[in-house]
């Protein structure tokens, strides 16, 4: 007998079909990434910090569910009163694990810890609006918690980092560490498209688990506890009768297949995380789709395909597929016009995209060589890396609070000159934000062109501006910087951001619907071998290798765990520079210097991604 346990109850919410390809273990896109972003923003951490707040708290450990379900299930009937984490619960064919369960005398608390931000400040009902999919997971351990103990009083919360507090605690971050990782027997639920065997859930540490003063620093936890409880207990009631008919067909649809009216083929499986490519044996995507699903360029492949002329929501895109048509070709470009029956921004972009997709061609606006002129000497291209953590790093910080700790640098000073590199990478543990702001101000200072791509750098450092204050951080030269290089509701300020640029004057088929840097660049590095042999960029472009995305020319660096590892994704970078403060081999001095190493080579890239694509627009204009 298969099982519904929470994930699986997610999973089929999104869609039916992809319940039947999360029980045959079909690998998915977002297997690594999902895992990683966990890790780096803290979300196992959080879950350890909440059960610090309960310290009479008993955690069910058993090797197998049988023996999970049999504890929870004697503590709960032979004590009064008592809190378990962990606590498996089974209900008609249903499981679930509830994180914290309080149990006093008849009435049962069921709390659900999420790593989610959380404003208490915030309008309750738009609060309360932001958290429905969490919502929608606490109702169903509800549903079978009251199946099981119907004679019990029952209340639901949930239990978040508040963005509204601020931490009295230095380093607090610094008090929990990702030890190793375990052989769970269960699967992760915080994952909803893993199975059992894909992950292992880490072992978080509390930093004075075993010193004698552990009490003292559980209580300054507790009093300046950065959770908030937030009951749940209404919006539970308005949609229980729903969860309780969506369970119902899932079940049925473990124990008797599932049928053609259980799901559709919609807009929505632009991104199932099922579809992994042609190569793939098991490809959820192209088994749903069948030959459909081998079309290229098809219709996901169009830039804002949810937002086509006044159409919206992807109704136009349901139209299409309903009637098996997705062929890019089979777009209507008509349909790109807004009700006046004019082509808006948007509506222009697609019909560049469509135009050239189909005659193959690159298309460059005659405007870029204007911008291109107008841009001011020494320019400055700029990467920041930054971190984002539920557990705040430094005292006065909120959960989720911005910091800044690395930035890249290459300044042109004329057009055929060599870029220069330069950098900054916070190494202490400090709170790093106005350091990281003057170092950039005291490198670029207030002449030339900045550049950035996409609006990041201007809302990091118009965030460091507004730090200012809060932490009464008193620089005069670095706020009228600040003011006079960030733009604002007000403001127009010095950064010129090079993904407008892209959307304005650049387009290749190779970049199908995108803009990132790390689409851009790969459409003009693969398709101009030229660049390839200028001496400031053949360090990406190996002999043995042609065409090769320069990200993927990043060499793996082999430090003190004698593996090797490279940093591709700003996610890795957030894993790193928290490992890099706070983690187990923190204190060794050759795991540093490869996480170091790390960081700084993938940030270069993006700086000098930012040069290739400048130099290629020059050569094309000039």
């Amino acid at each position: 007998m298969s099982l519904l346990s929470k994930s699986d109850f997610k999973i089929a919410t999104s869609c039916s079909k992809k319940l039947i390809y999360k029980k045959l273990s079909y690998d998915t896109l977002n297997d690594e990434n999902e895992y990683m972003e966990m890790l780096a923003q803290g979300g196992y951490i959080v879950a350890k910090y909440a059960q610090l707040t309960y310290p009479d708290g008993i955690e069910i450990k058993f090797d197998t569910i049988r023996g999970a379900i049999e504890e929870t299930r004697r503590l709960i009937d032979q004590t009064q009163n008592i809190t378990l984490f962990e606590a498996t619960i089974l209900s008609n064919e249903k499981i679930i694990r509830i994180d914290i369960l309080e149990k006093k005398d008849k009435m049962l608390n069921l709390i659900e810890v999420k790593s989610k931000s959380h404003d208490s400040e915030d309008d309750n009902y738009n609060a309360k609006r932001k958290l429905k999919e969490y919502i929608e997971d606490v109702a169903f351990q509800t549903m079978v918690l009251k199946e099981a103990y119907p004679n019990y009083e029952i209340h639901s919360y949930l239990l978040l980092p508040d963005k509204s507090k601020r931490t009295t605690i230095e380093g607090l971050a610094g008090w929990f560490k990702v030890n190793k990782m375990i052989d769970e027997k269960f699967e992760i639920e915080e994952l909803p498209a893993q199975g059992i065997v894909k992950f292992k859930k880490p072992l978080i540490e509390f930093k004075f688990e075993n010193e004698p003063n552990r009490n003292e620093y559980i209580d300054n936890m507790q009093k300046d506890c950065l959770l908030t409880l937030v009951p749940v207990d209404e919006e539970i009631e308005n949609m229980m009768n729903e969860i309780q008919q969506r369970s119902d067909i899932f079940i049925d649809i473990l124990n008797n297949g599932i049928k053609p009216e259980h799901y559709s083929i919609s807009k929505n499986c632009k991104n199932c995380e099922f579809n992994l490519g042609a190569e793939k044996e098991k490809n959820g995507f192209r088994e749903c789709w069948q030959e459909l699903a081998s079309l290229e360029p098809n219709i996901f492949d169009l830039y804002c395909g949810g937002l086509i002329g006044h159409y919206k929501s992807g109704w136009y895109f349901n139209e299409l597929i309903s009637q098996r048509k997705v062929s890019f070709w089979d777009i209507d470009t008509d349909r790109f016009r807004n009700r006046k029956g004019e082509l808006g921004s948007r509506g222009r972009r697609q019909l560049i995209q469509f135009q050239n997709t189909k005659s193959n061609s690159e298309w460059i606006s005659s405007e870029l060589s204007t911008i291109l002129n107008g841009l001011k000497y020494p320019l400055h291209f700029i990467d920041f890396e930054t971190y984002k953590g539920a557990i705040p790093h430094h005292k006065g910080m909120r959960p989720y609070e911005l910091v800044a700790f690395q930035w890249s640098c290459h300044t042109v000073n004329s057009p055929e000159s060599k870029p220069v590199h330069s950098e900054w990478l916070n190494w202490d543990n400090v709170f790093p934000n106005f350091l990281f702001a003057e170092s950039l101000m005291n490198q670029i200072g207030n002449t030339g062109t900045p550049l950035m791509w996409s609006s990041f750098e201007n809302t990091i450092l118009r965030d460091i501006l507004g730090q200012m204050d809060i932490f009464e951080y008193s620089n005069n030269t670095l706020k009228e910087w600040l003011i006079n290089i960030t733009s604002d509701k007000d403001r127009e300020g010095r950064f010129i951001d090079m993904i407008k640029i892209t959307l304005n004057c650049y387009f290749h088929p190779d970049m199908k619907g995108k803009t990132s840097i790390k689409s851009v660049l790969p459409a003009i590095w693969k398709n101009n071998s030229y660049l390839h042999s200028i001496p400031w960029f053949k360090k990406y472009a190996p002999d043995s290798i042609d065409n090769l995305n320069p990200y993927d020319t990043l060499p793996p660096v082999q430090g003190v765990l004698g593996t090797d590892e490279v940093i591709k994704l700003g996610i890795d970078a957030m894993r790193a520079y928290h490992e890099l403060m706070f983690g187990s081999l923190s204190d060794n001095s050759e795991r540093k210097e490869q996480l170091k190493k790390l960081l700084l080579q993938y940030c270069e890239l993006d700086t000098m991604a930012m040069v290739i694509i400048w130099k290629y627009w020059m050569d094309k204009c000039m």
